[in-house]
C-alpha cells in the first residue's frame, strides 16, 4: 500500500460513517410516515406495531455501529497524525496534515501556509515519499 492510499482511507472511513448516518435517517424517515395516516379510521394493527419494533431495532443498530465506526476513526486519525507529525521536515507535516487529516483543498492550504498552490502540491508529493520511506514496512503489512 502507498502512503497515498493509506492516508486517502481516513477520507474512506469518514464516508463510510456518512453513508451510514444517512442510512440512519432514512430509517427514522420510514419510521414517521408509518405513523401517519390519510383520513378515515384508524384500526389497531399489530403487524403495525411489528413494523415500529423492526425500524426502531434496525435504527438503533445502525446508531451503534456509526459509534463503533467513529471510535475507530479518531482512534485512527489520531495514529496517522502522530505519524505526520514525526517527519523530520514541518512543511511536509503541515502540508500532510491539513490535506490527509483536515482534508482541506489545495487554495485553503496554500493560503494558510503563504505558499502557492504548485508548491504545496509539490511539498504534498515529497511530504508523501518521505512518509512511505519512514514507514515502509507499516504499509506492507497494513490492509
Amino acid at each position: 500500500m502507498t502512503a497515498k492510499e493509506y492516508l486517502h482511507s481516513i477520507k474512506i472511513k469518514d464516508a463510510i460513517i456518512n453513508n451510514l448516518q444517512h442510512d440512519k435517517e432514512d430509517l427514522r424517515d420510514m419510521l414517521y410516515s408509518l405513523g401517519g395516516t390519510e383520513g378515515g379510521d384508524r384500526v389497531q394493527n399489530s403487524r403495525n406495531n411489528d413494523k415500529f419494533g423492526t425500524l426502531y431495532a434496525r435504527i438503533d443498530d445502525k446508531e451503534h455501529e456509526i459509534t463503533e465506526k467513529i471510535d475507530e476513526l479518531v482512534d485512527f486519525k489520531l495514529r496517522v497524525s502522530d505519524e505526520i507529525n514525526a517527519l523530520p521536515d514541518s512543511r511536509y507535516s503541515a502540508v500532510l496534515h491539513k490535506r490527509h487529516i483536515q482534508f482541506q483543498s489545495w487554495r485553503r492550504i496554500a493560503a494558510d501556509l503563504n505558499y502557492n498552490i504548485r508548491y504545496v502540491q509539490q511539498l504534498n508529493g515529497e511530504g508523501l515519499l518521505m512518509f512511505e520511506e519512514m514507514y515502509a514496512d507499516m504499509l506492507k503489512n497494513y490492509s
